[in-house]
């Protein structure tokens, strides 16, 4: 049954729709949390919605004073803040404030099918008072893919800047509501290898549509059941729940994969509406969070932190906890960062990614399946480059044909997409007379290794690996090393130096 239909069902008709998703129609007092049959019926969860009925240790509605958490925390190493969501539609901003909150999570989504109607106004008024704030999605993997989920997110208001007041983007992972409906468990029906499969895809969706990975919100006994402790998600932030009897208890034992925590959820009532939460951090951290999305405190090593880049820069994706033990593995017994980077760039899965690149960027449509196998064939044994393919597809009958069917129109196209600049028309007829005595791909290779295209070729690569643009000196030492290599050297080479892997670590 569809999570609209229960809540349909379960509501009789006492449901509205609102921007195309349920909201329930009768609420708690505004600073209260709900029952879990009320968010039920509503399908409408809190953070945390199913702690006190999965994990009894901790006291369902423990209240937790700002001057307990104060007195705890040492001074100056926390920052005071809340979670909160459409069942606390009429949050006093300035008592927060004043009561010390400086940060809020506030749930935007659900699903793929239910979106705060609450959200737009609680994120005014947290940004009014000057709180860091951000949004989460409470997930729910029986009903749709994590890639579907991420999207319904990020649509909905899941979204992130790096400006030093906008938290990263939040996954509520935890225990599934419906058991009593869906006839599951606790992990959705779902595998621990499915789980955590769910979990990448949807954390690698945020990640391509935002710049940045989500945060993860969770137990550790959750994570434990659902994904067998998995300790591959220790890159993205950690949102731990643990309501103790007393907060000097402290946050307890960490998921694996994870130190420290980010923030800690200690309470499910208190001084401020909704949770109360701890920042793992002080103020100045948490604007630093705000800004890069990192992990304050803990977190994977350093190696892994530059294999993980290798694999966003390269392969579009993040690594496994296999992927990352076995990088590790071969950094820790010697093996230089050059012949990591060259590995990669070696990779058949980059090498595809390649050719569809290229096949899109230059002839502007999708590589057939057979055409594909055959460049990765003569990559595998000829010995032939991404450069070679690129040349080969601008020196096309097909290219030709796109840019004009003539020797002039075809110089003038080169001029375009391999300068990017205009030439004059004298340039144009002398290519175009050297087109008609030596052919496409003699002209090809003339524009692709000069020593202009290849500085901007080099150019786009420090800027997609290093973030800035080359020095002098650094543009002619790499525009010398592409004459041998090809861009494959330039971009090994970039990608095994110490600047990026510097780089690396705070991203």
């Amino acid at each position: 049954m569809s999570a609209l239909l229960r809540a349909l069902v379960a509501l009789g008709t006492a449901a509205l729709l609102v921007s195309g998703a349920p909201v329930a129609t009768a609420s708690p007092a505004p600073d209260a949390q709900p029952t879990l049959e009320q968010q039920n019926a509503a399908h409408d969860h809190v953070m945390g919605a199913t702690l006190a009925a999965e994990e009894p240790q901790s006291p369902s509605l423990a209240p937790q004073s700002a001057t307990e958490a104060r007195e705890a925390a040492a001074p100056g190493t926390h920052v005071l803040g809340m979670d909160v969501s459409g069942w606390q539609p009429d949050v006093d901003w300035n008592t927060a404030w004043a009561n010390g909150a400086r940060f809020v999570y506030i749930k935007t989504t659900e699903s793929n099918n239910y979106a705060s109607s609450h959200f737009s106004r609680q994120w005014s008024g947290a940004t009014d008072v000057g709180m860091v704030r951000g949004a989460y999605h409470f997930a729910n993997p029986f009903e749709s893919t994590g890639a579907v989920q991420a999207n319904w997110f990020v649509d909905h208001g899941g979204r992130w800047s790096p400006d030093g007041r906008t938290l990263p983007p939040m996954l509520d992972i935890e225990y599934d509501p419906y058991t009593g409906e869906d006839h599951t468990n606790s992990c959705y029906g779902l595998s621990q290898a499915v789980m955590v499969a769910w979990i990448r895809e949807f954390s690698n969706t945020v990640l391509a549509r935002t710049g940045v990975l989500p945060t993860i919100y969770s137990t550790t006994n959750w994570w434990r059941l659902c994904t067998g402790n998995n300790s591959s998600f220790g890159a993205n932030p950690l949102f731990i729940a643990r309501w103790p009897e007393s907060i000097s208890d402290g946050a307890g034992t960490l998921p694996a994969g994870w130190s420290d925590y980010s923030i800690w959820q200690y309470a499910s009532a208190g001084t401020f509406p909704g949770d109360q939460d701890l920042f793992n951090g002080d103020y100045s951290k948490l604007h630093l969070f705000a800004s890069n999305g990192q992990t304050p405190a803990g977190g994977p090593s350093l190696d892994a932190k530059y294999i993980s880049a290798l694999y966003q820069d390269y392969l579009g994706r993040l690594p496994s906890d296999s992927d990352i033990n076995f990088w590790e593995g071969h950094l820790a017994t010697g093996s230089p960062r050059s012949i990591i980077s060259s590995n990669f760039v070696n990779s058949d899965e980059y090498r595809l990614k390649r050719i569809d690149a290229a096949y899109r960027d230059i002839l502007g449509r999708t590589a057939e399946e057979g055409g594909r196998q055959n460049w990765l064939y003569a990559m595998q044994h000829g010995g032939i480059t991404t450069d070679d393919i690129e040349t080969t597809l601008y020196s096309s009958q097909e290219y030709y044909l796109q840019h004009g069917n003539s020797d002039t129109s075809y110089a003038t196209a080169l001029y375009n997409t391999l300068l990017s600049r205009a030439g004059s028309s004298a340039d144009y007829a002398f290519w175009a007379a050297l087109v008609a005595q030596h052919g496409r791909a003699w002209v090809i290779d003339q524009f692709w290794n000069s020593t202009e295209t290849i500085s901007k070729r080099v150019a786009a690569m420090y800027d997609r690996y290093l973030g800035r643009q080359p020095d002098a000196g650094g543009l002619k030492t790499w525009v010398a090393l592409d004459l041998r290599l090809g861009d494959s050297g330039v971009r090994g080479g970039l990608t095994s130096s110490e600047e990026y892997f510097g780089r690396a670590q705070s991203r």
